[in-house]
């Protein structure tokens, strides 16, 4: 898997997403990748309000921007952008080459998100790259523990490549397997699992397996608090016919599917990797 090429971080003065970014610099596979630092004031707030919010969009930028440490190689520009900051976001990851979008996210249960308007559940619903969310309130760690629920799914090998990639020439790391399954009376063998240990066996990775039987949602989440697991590295499949994929996707507006559970209630960051072709 290629590295990404730029990060955006969506700065909106809570410092969370530029913490998380610093975390993944100390990584090889995010070590020369571009920080792009952006803010959007809205283009719905009234007139009078429109110098104030711009000069306090340049301070939080500017904030943001000293907040990095100078390191040799390293690029971070900032953006400030006046629009719907939902559209803006979506825009630059569609413009940008092979990035990764980085969003604090409130963690509003399903529906409840889109009638307050939040930014990071649109973009999580529209976005084609893979995105970071980190929730409001969690401890963000270094890390050294990545959890990853593995199936079948396309999304779910992409998931463990990346998560592969992040590791493999980083001393001292840990991978997770979390294999959750519905039915309890599958065969001790287990395909999946098998496979994925064998490619961890090959980069010579350290791992363990964490195996549950239920709803996925709340057993992967359960599983990475029990396992401490510092980030989340899962699949998110886009289930929508190419026709619609400018419209959000119902089941997760509705929070059927597991991403959607994931996204709202894990206690640690969690990097969503996209599909055109999965289910979940």
């Amino acid at each position: 898997m290629a590295r990404f090429e730029v990060i955006i971080v969506g700065v909106d003065g809570s410092g969370a997403s530029e913490q998380m970014t610093q975390t993944l610099l100390n990584l090889p596979l995010f070590a020369h990748s571009r920080i792009t630092l952006l803010h959007v004031v809205s283009s719905q707030i009234s007139a009078d309000k429109m110098k104030s919010e711009w000069e306090r969009g340049k301070k939080l930028l500017a904030a943001s921007l000293d907040s990095f440490p100078v390191k040799p190689g390293m690029e971070v520009t900032t953006q400030l952008v006046e629009g719907d900051p939902k559209i803006v976001v979506c825009e630059a990851a569609a413009a940008a080459d092979n990035p990764l979008v980085i969003m604090g996210s409130r963690g509003r249960n399903r529906i409840a998100a889109i009638f307050e308007n939040s930014v990071s559940q649109y973009v999580f619903q529209l976005a084609s790259c893979p995105m970071l969310l980190v929730k409001d309130g969690i401890f963000i760690k270094q890390i050294n523990r990545i959890m990853v629920p593995i199936s079948s799914a396309p999304t779910s090998q992409k998931a463990l490549e990346l998560a592969i990639e992040m590791i493999k020439d980083a001393p001292g790391k840990q991978l997770f397997l979390a294999r959750v399954q519905m039915d309890p009376d599958m065969g001790s063998r287990d395909a999946v699992v098998e496979g994925a240990v064998a490619t961890l066996k090959r980069y010579n990775i350290a791992h363990q397996i964490f195996a549950a039987t239920g709803d996925p949602g709340p057993e992967i989440t359960r599983l990475a608090v029990e396992s401490g697991a510092d980030l989340l590295v899962m699949g998110s499949p886009d289930r929508r016919p190419n026709a619609a994929r400018s419209l959000p996707d119902l089941d997760r507006l509705l929070g059927s599917s597991t991403s959607d559970y994931v996204r709202v209630h894990a206690e640690c960051p969690v990097l969503m990797v996209r599909s055109k072709t999965d289910t979940d």
